[in-house]
């Protein structure tokens, strides 16, 4: 696996550190474990049926909104 160097501020780099569960945890395994890989809308929407869980009309509708 190759690596690139970035540059954080102060700030986040304070706060990503506050993520670490230990000293020898990477910030790189802090981010893979925190971040969510990024999914399609599509793959959202069947992960979310497979859930079971339902939404109201009105937060479909604010959804919709958000989307366009």
């Amino acid at each position: 696996m190759g690596t690139k160097s970035i540059n954080v501020s102060e700030e986040a780099y304070e706060r990503l550190k506050t993520w670490k569960q230990s000293d020898e945890e990477s910030f790189t395994s802090v981010i893979l474990r925190v971040l969510p890989k990024r999914k399609s809308i599509l793959e959202s929407y069947r992960e979310f049926q497979r859930s079971g869980k339902t939404i109201s009309d009105e937060d479909a509708d604010q959804l919709i909104k958000d989307l366009e």
